[in-house]
């Protein structure tokens, strides 16, 4: 059995991946923005987050965690929603300042 250090260690090892991997989702994200800012898009497309918590859901290994799972895909769709409405937000005011 592990020490509780050395499962601490290994869960702080996935966090620094998935920081990583955070900001390239992130950088991904604010693409996606500019993209609906040019083309006056709509921030919220809710047949794509349909689709994409039900491809990942499906994709899950242990379904012992697909509530969690869930949850935590829910949260990053309303983290990216946000994220792309503050930044069209600031656009559109740099855009009227000019």
């Amino acid at each position: 059995m592990k020490s509780l250090d050395e499962i601490r260690n290994k869960i702080d090892e996935i966090d620094a991946q998935m920081r990583v991997l955070f900001e390239q989702r992130m950088d991904c994200i604010q693409a996606v923005a500019e993209y609906k800012f040019s083309n006056h898009g709509n921030i919220f497309d809710q047949s794509r987050e349909e689709k994409m918590l039900e491809k990942n859901l499906i994709q899950l290994q242990n379904k012992n965690y697909a509530k969690e799972y869930e949850r935590f895909l829910q949260e990053i769709l309303v983290s990216s929603k946000d994220y792309q409405k503050d930044w069209i937000q600031k656009k559109e005011m740099g855009e009227r300042g000019k």
